[in-house]
């Protein structure tokens, strides 16, 4: 049975924003590239993960009657769940479940973004038949 490795389920560069940008700038960045989260960088150093932003802290903001112009950092979720770019894909279903996410960073050996899954992503996966 083939190993299935979670970087090859990156399927497009990473889609980041950073932590001054408001959540208006963050929907509309979401809405234009077609994703439901946004990998948090600092504008200095666009290749390591600081946060994510998703469409769930999106609504809760909007439910707090925040106004669009507030910067994303009030909103986004700290403590990057990662999982390497080597791992196995059920290593990436069990981190998911573990931490209740639908969207997980992916990163190279240096710690170094290199993407996104989502559930999604991982679900056809592993419901796909493996190649011997």
């Amino acid at each position: 049975m083939r190993r299935r490795l979670v970087g090859s389920l990156v399927r497009r560069r990473p889609v980041t924003i950073t932590p001054k940008d408001t959540l208006l700038q963050a929907a509309e960045k979401m809405a234009a590239e077609n994703v439901g989260a946004l990998v948090v960088v600092e504008a200095d150093n666009p290749n390591k993960p600081i946060a994510v932003i998703s469409e769930r802290d999106i609504v809760k903001a909007i439910a707090m009657k925040m106004p669009l112009s507030t910067p994303i950092e009030a909103f986004m979720s700290t403590g990057v769940v990662s999982v390497g770019e080597d791992a196995d894909v059920d290593k990436a279903a069990e981190l998911m479940i573990m931490n209740n996410i639908r969207h997980l960073v992916v990163v190279n050996k240096k710690g170094e973004l290199v993407g996104m899954v989502s559930i999604r992503d991982v679900l056809r996966e592993l419901k796909s038949p493996a190649s011997p």
